[in-house]
């Protein structure tokens, strides 16, 4: 199976920029302690704008990015219908955008 390289950039609510802060700091150690496959799970958040946050993830493949959803199931609850990430996380958020790229040998 090939790598998977995960591009997520979200835009957080007005008012919750430094709560989604913390989390993200918290998502990023919990998920490279724990979640087996990460490569790379890093946070960035805009220098210019508060609200504007990128997620750069590199999974060993779909199974290990899988189990990591799965994770967060448990963690921060169920999934709304329609979503594909727990609806407490998804609401910290105005726009979503996610894009997936398989390794190019």
């Amino acid at each position: 199976m090939p790598q998977i390289n995960v591009l997520f950039r979200v835009k957080v609510k007005a008012g919750r920029e430094d709560e989604f802060y913390k989390l993200a700091g918290e998502m990023g150690r919990s998920t490279r302690a724990e979640d087996e496959g990460c490569i790379t799970f890093t946070y960035h958040r805009h220098t210019r704008d508060p609200n504007d946050f990128f997620l750069y993830e590199q999974w060993r493949d779909r199974e290990a990015l899988q189990a990591h959803l799965d994770r967060l199931k448990e963690v921060y609850g169920p999934v709304s219908e329609g979503d594909f990430l727990p609806a407490s996380l998804m609401d910290f958020w105005d726009d979503v955008q996610v894009d997936m790229y398989n390794v190019v040998d």
